[in-house]
This record gives C-alpha cells, structure tokens and sequence, in this order.
C-alpha cells in the first residue's frame, strides 16, 4: 500500500512533470516518502500532521524535497476536512502563475453534471480525475452516478481501491482496508454511494505483477485488468472510473491503453487544471476570469454549439470549472452532498486541542467516518454533516484518545 500511495504522489504531481529533473525528483521523494512513512506509522491524521510540519522545517532550502512533502500535507490537511490548509499547503512551493487567458468568448458556460450525462449517453466508459488532495473533485463523480445508473452504467471503478475493496465495502461502511484515498470521507460517501445505488465496485490499479515500475507499465496492466473484470465478461458494459490527474490522458496514460485493449472510446473528464487556489496570484487567468463572470452555483464547463471546451483538447475531452468554494460554519458547502449541517461544541473538545469530530454511521474498528473535521481552537467554529439515521458523532484528541460520544437521529 505504502509503495503505490508514493507512486501516486509521483506521477500525478504537476510539479514532477513540469519543473523537476525526473530521475532526481524521484530519487527525492523515494528517500523522503520512507523517512515520512517510518515516522507516522500509526499515528493519527493530527500526529502525522503535526509531525510533517515540523518536519518540513529541515527542508526549507530544498524546494524538490520541500514540495513533496507539501505534497503528502495537503492530503493530510483534505483527510481532516481543513480545504482551506490543504489549498495554502498545497501553494507553499508554487510559483506564481504566468499563463494568458484562454478565449472563451465565444462560449457559454453550462452544468458540468448535464452536458456529462449528454455526452455519456454515447460512450461505454467514462473517467473523471481529481487532485488527491482536493476533496470536491470526488463530488463531481458523486453527483453524476445516479444520471450514469439511468443510462444503464453498472460498473464504478477508482484507482485507489485495494483488492480487497469489494469484500471490505460488503460491510456496509467503508474500511481503511478498501483503500488509501477512501480514508477521506467524501471519498469513502463516493465509494458507499456507488455500492448502494448498486454499482458493482471494481478494483484494478497495481494487481498484475510489475517488472518495469515505469508509467506505461502500470497504465497497461490497470487497462488490462479492467478489460478482463469487466467487458470479457460482459462485452456491453458501461463503467465510470474515477482517477487521480494524468491517467484520463489520451495520448500515454490509462485512457489510451482503454482505448487500446477494449476498442472503445472513453469520454474524459479534467477538474486538475482550471483550479482555485489558495491565492488568486496561482491561478490559472482562465479560471479566475471564469469564476468572475460565471453565475452559476455548481460545477460548469464552456459550450459552443455542440462543442465543449477542453484546456487540452488530444489529452481529455471536457475541462470542468468549480465556482470559488462558499463556506458555511467553516465547512465548504460542496461537502455537505445535501446533508444537514450540525454546529460542533467546542467545549466537546474538552480543552484538549486540536480535536478531531467524526461522523459514524457504526463506529466499528477501522470504519471510515462519513464526515470529518478538525477543531483547532476554542473559537476554531466548525459544523458536521449528519446523514439520515443515527449519526455516532466522535470527538477525540490529537492522539485518538475518546473524549466526548453522542448519538443524533437525524
């Protein structure tokens, strides 16, 4: 698990493919990811928090190894429900954005969700990426599957499910043991959701045997592997795949050994690159213009006529936009997937900060909660997200002691 969490860090960063020397780059991240691994283990998301920042200090003058390990903090930051730390983290080693902005002129913005769903109707395998520390890219893929189950789509597949996901998430909760990024909860709501609808959950990422560890090893082997577990067996099959950054490229990644191996077509789906950011100095122009002058209130892309604009149109086919994020009680509204806000205590954290709040619909060993958010203070205000049923709301301190339970029937 650990070495494929690292190889998912490498080859998803934009940094690794865009400013580093590779082969140095990976030398770096190799060495730090083990010496990160060695020290957390075990540790709760607060511990391994604190400790990453501490240790991020000794590496203040090396910017290869300063951005990895801003890297792993910000996925840190998202699995405790702080977006606003992972975005300021994530930009501790960018640099400041000097693209132009793109002409849009002549197109109109529309829901992401329905002109998706438009063009899945035509396609048998739709992918949609995400930044792994971004939560509200899993949102997107959460909105469009009961659109995708009409137009008869059965399969949902993730990169990050371990090939025990399937008997794990048979529970009926998400365990730590279906994967690594569904530890985060929005992403283990994504995953829970997709089962329940009646998705049958497929695994597939690093499950053949690996000679090379190059790129193009992995992507053949991943398309392999959903070839043979899902259309050699039901050749009319209709799957969505949700990734992390470059493998819905068309030209070297997963989407192309898809295309390679099964015949088919895949509709892509980029939310990477147009991406708000902790300042508006690390931006992308053609976002912050967008947001600007865009009204709508949910994801959106750009339309003209019947085409649908792509920020690299050989490489995916839709680039999809998210309005700057809105807050509510300290939790950004895309979070709530429709579900009631509850204002947190803080005197439930009995003095003892930071605290983490968790939201369980069982509090069984290893489950992952369904919401999730750290208190930092006494005046640190936050609220969770309580589904229908009994919601297990669980305080704990920064070593995972328990220091408050209630039980809400929502």
């Amino acid at each position: 698990m650990k070495k494929i969490i690292l190889f998912c860090l490498l080859t998803s960063s934009s940094v690794f493919s865009e400013q580093h020397d590779h082969e140095q780059f990976l030398l770096q991240a190799v060495k730090i990811g083990k010496q990160v691994q060695e020290k957390t283990k075990g540790k709760t998301i607060v511990e391994r928090i604190s400790f990453t920042e501490g240790f991020a200090k000794d590496f203040s003058n090396n910017p290869i190894a300063l951005d990895i390990i801003m890297q792993g903090l910000s996925v840190e930051y998202s699995f405790a429900g702080a977006h606003r730390n992972a975005l300021t983290t994530r930009d501790r080693t960018a640099e400041i954005e000097s693209s132009s902005v793109e002409g849009l002129a002549d197109y109109n913005a529309k829901s992401a969700v329905v002109e998706i769903l438009e063009r899945a109707q035509t396609h048998k395998i739709v992918m949609v990426n995400e930044a792994h520390d971004i939560a509200q890219h899993r949102v997107l893929t959460y909105r469009l599957l009961k659109g995708l189950w009409k137009q008869g789509y059965r399969y949902f597949a993730a990169e990050t499910l371990s090939s025990s996901a399937t008997l794990q998430i048979d529970k009926g909760f998400i365990t730590k043991e279906v994967g690594y990024y569904t530890r985060e909860a929005l992403y283990a709501n994504l995953v829970l959701t997709a089962k329940e609808i009646g998705f049958e959950i497929v695994s597939y990422d690093q499950h053949k045997p690996s000679t090379l560890n190059t790129i193009d090893e992995r992507e053949t082997n991943s398309a392999l592997t959903l070839k043979e577990k899902v259309f050699d067996k039901d050749p009319n099959a209709k799957i969505i795949i949700h990734v992390g950054y470059s493998h819905i490229n068309e030209e070297k990644w997963l989407a192309s050994k898809l295309q390679k191996y099964t015949g088919l077509e895949t509709l892509t789906i980029d939310q990477t690159t147009r991406i708000e950011r902790s300042n508006i100095k690390y931006e992308h122009p053609t976002y912050s213009r967008a947001v600007k002058n865009v009204e709508l209130q949910e994801p959106f892309t750009f339309v003209k006529s019947n085409e649908i604009w792509s920020s690299d149109s050989n490489k995916w086919d839709i680039s999809v936009f998210w309005p700057r994020t809105s807050y509510l009680n300290g939790r950004p509204k895309w979070a709530s997937l429709g579900r009631d806000n509850y204002n947190v205590n803080t005197n439930d954290c009995k003095n003892s900060y930071p605290c983490m709040v968790e939201v369980f619909k069982f509090n069984r060993k290893n489950e992952v909660p369904l919401d999730r958010v750290l208190i930092s203070s006494k005046n640190d205000h936050k609220s969770v997200f309580l589904s229908q049923g009994d919601n297990i709301i669980v305080t704990t301190d920064s070593n995972g002691n328990q220091i408050n339970k209630i039980i809400i029937q929502n």
